[in-house]
């Protein structure tokens, strides 16, 4: 395509805005040195930051397109490029996807790895001889979301079985089949406080045509007996074939993979030597197939089969239950069932997606199914110490013997962790200890509401907005003299002393506004008096606006304010206007993105029209953060923006005054070039 000539970046923004303004900002926020194009790599190099992986389906025509297209892209073949994964790519480039914040999350769970991989406790399933012979140390983590992001790290791409992971799957597949009111006479849905094999049913009253009558029926589908149940349920009256395909059919639905895919590689393999193995040493469990037949609750015919008595011997033919081994073999089937912890982790993202798989968008269970599945993986699915590890972790999640562990994050992600060395309980030590880590770190935990502990990240928002959430609401309120406010955020037990990228904090701002009543309030609420980036506290503050109230509210602290350290240059020439922007905290959101270096995220927010030389309530632009703290990278992202080199703050000082100030010399000296 011919390339195009316009006089400025400012021409170019405003021609393609009039084309399409929401296609523009996703395509000027990828322009590099020339303002009409972008690089084919910088736009590929965007999409995987974000999480979305080469090979995800959804994208396959886009980069089929990107590999076709040269060096450069044009505005017009953008648009074409995109148009088949338009909503995609525009999430995806305005950090909108599950998790925007990939890149430090990524990096928060690859440090949980290094840590966790330590841990050399446990031992190996031993009872089922082939799961003894695989290699120990394994460890993989694969994380999904619910747009299909992919974080992947150490052996995720392992085949390991599923054993008891298979368990709440295949109760979804009974609900979608039969109903929750008609599995249920069959299963119970209370926690049994015991072992995963034991040989313990519940009883429960029923009301029947008036009359009173109890049952024994297995505790819920997360033990043995209720797994062998619910496998019994599943497409009953079919071949114990059918009902095999059936079931591998619905998982390869569950990772992304459609039925014509069942020979493909990444369909869920049968392991039909670990069967066998189960079958020869599963003896538990054929007592439990048994135990539930004298219940009356197995499904399936049990006709009394027709044999020849010869009176002559002392022999007559021996007879097993066909309904007890049909059981019993779909069940230790599905155990057998190989996945890798990526596969799982899709699977268990469509549970968090109330039933619609991440990578095909495509509906695979009801939501209803979905809805009644989740109460009985949260209090039951690891096992007898199901309790103790809600309380810790608060999330739906299954175990199983085979090394694995999955976690359901509700209307967010999928997790799968891999290692096969286990606890008394049956459960992965080191899977154990990294969902204690994630949940430690990230406000994943179900009942953790709307809580704002500045020690745990939300990972569904980008950290500098979580950063300028932590003090900017607070900040524009002290500066605007909005009580009421602060009142709330004092009642939610929000840090009222905490401050922004240049260590402002609400206390200076009302100084400087000479908001008496702020300060008041927050000198009553326990905020002290701190430095901000220059030493210089809130009493300066109001000694240069001559807030003399506030001063005197200030003295009664006997506290010697050392004086601040700002620098003006005396520079000649015209003053540019910082821009305004009507969302404050993306402002704040925007200042602490360059401060630390983070590119991404300000192209992600130049995509959504944040200009980029919009100022906070100090007038301070993302140049001046970005000049102070000598990010490079960044100052040449902002100009190549068109920020303007001439804004001054609230002390009168530019961008360049604080190069000079803080002796970030690489950065002075391009800045100084750029004005020259």
């Amino acid at each position: 395509m011919k390339e195009k000539s316009y006089k400025n970046k400012a021409a170019i923004s405003e021609k393609l805005k009039t084309i399409s303004k929401r296609e523009a900002d996703l395509f000027y926020s990828l322009c590099d040195k020339k303002p009409n194009v972008i690089k084919t790599k910088n736009f590929k190099n965007a999409l995987l930051k974000s999480g979305l992986k080469i090979n995800d389906n959804r994208l396959h025509n886009l980069f089929r397109k990107l590999d076709s297209s040269g060096d450069e892209i044009y505005f017009e073949d953008f648009k074409k490029i995109i148009s088949s994964s338009e909503l995609l790519v525009e999430k995806a480039l305005r950090g909108e996807l599950a998790l925007p914040d990939f890149s430090d999350f990524s990096k928060s769970i690859d440090k949980m790895f290094d840590e966790v991989i330590k841990n050399k406790s446990g031992e190996l399933a031993s009872y089922i001889p082939p799961l003894a012979k695989v290699d120990p140390d394994q460890f993989g983590i694969s994380i999904v979301t619910v747009d299909g992001q992919i974080y992947q790290k150490g052996d995720y791409n392992v085949d390991f079985s599923l054993q008891s992971m298979c368990k709440p799957f295949n109760y979804c597949f009974a609900l979608e089949k039969l109903g929750l009111e008609l599995v249920h006479k069959h299963v119970g849905k209370e926690p049994s406080g015991r072992q995963f094999n034991d040989l313990t049913l519940l009883t429960r009253s029923l009301v029947e045509k008036s009359q009173k009558k109890t049952t024994t029926i297995p505790f819920n589908p997360m033990v043995n007996a209720g797994a062998i149940m619910t496998a019994c349920l599943i497409n009953s009256d079919d071949s114990y074939k059918k009902r095999l395909n059936f079931v591998k059919e619905q998982y390869g639905k569950l990772i992304g993979w459609s039925a014509k895919s069942k020979f493909d590689s990444k369909f869920p393999r049968f392991n039909k030597n670990v069967a066998r193995e189960e079958n020869f040493t599963g003896h538990n469990n054929l007592a439990i197939g048994y135990l539930l037949m004298a219940t009356g609750n197995l499904p399936g015919k049990k006709n009394k089969p027709k044999t020849n008595i010869n009176t002559n011997k002392d022999e007559f033919d021996f007879y097993i239950e066909p309904s007890v081994t049909e059981a019993l073999k779909l069940y230790f089937s599905t155990c057998s069932l190989e996945m890798t912890a990526t596969e799982i982790a899709t699977a268990a993202s469509t549970l968090a997606n109330n039933g619609v798989c991440p990578v095909t968008q495509n509906r695979i269970l009801k939501q209803k199914t979905v809805r009644d599945c989740l109460p009985i993986l949260q209090s039951s699915g690891m096992y007898d110490a199901s309790g103790a590890f809600f309380q810790q972790v608060g999330l739906p999640a299954k175990s199983g013997v085979g090394g694995g562990v999955f976690l359901v994050v509700p209307q967010l992600m999928g997790i799968c962790i891999f290692s096969p060395r286990l606890d008394e309980q049956g459960n992965s030590v080191r899977g154990i200890e990294m969902a204690k880590q994630i949940t430690s770190k990230y406000l994943v935990h179900i009942f953790d509401g709307a809580m704002t502990n500045a020690d745990r990240i939300d990972p569904k928002i980008p950290i500098s907005r979580w950063r300028a959430n932590s003090c900017g609401e607070a900040i524009w309120a002290a500066s605007n003299g909005d009580i009421r406010t602060l009142e709330r955020l004092a009642s939610e037990q929000k840090d009222l002393s905490v401050g922004n990228a240049d260590m402002r904090t609400p206390l200076h701002l009302a100084a400087a506004e000479g908001q008496l009543e702020v300060v008041k309030f927050l000198l009553k609420n326990g905020v002290k008096p701190v430095p901000d980036r220059w030493g210089g506290y809130g009493y300066f503050d109001a000694k240069n606006n001559n807030h003399k109230k506030i001063l005197n509210e200030l003295d009664k602290l006997n506290i010697k304010f050392s004086k601040p350290n700002h620098f003006v240059e005396d520079s000649e020439g015209k003053t540019d206007r910082i821009a305004k922007y009507d969302d404050e905290l993306v402002v704040s959101e925007l200042l602490f993105s360059a401060a630390r270096n983070d590119t991404t995220r300000i192209r992600q927010l130049i995509a959504k029209g944040v200009p980029v030389h919009a100022g906070n309530f100090d007038s301070r632009t993302a140049l001046h953060l970005a000049a102070a703290e000598g990010n490079l990278e960044t100052v040449k992202l902002l100009i190549n923006f068109n920020h303007p080199l001439n804004v001054r703050d609230r002390w009168k000082s530019t961008p360049l005054d604080e190069a000079k100030r803080e002796n970030r010399t690489t950065v002075y000296k391009f800045l100084m070039k750029c004005k020259n």
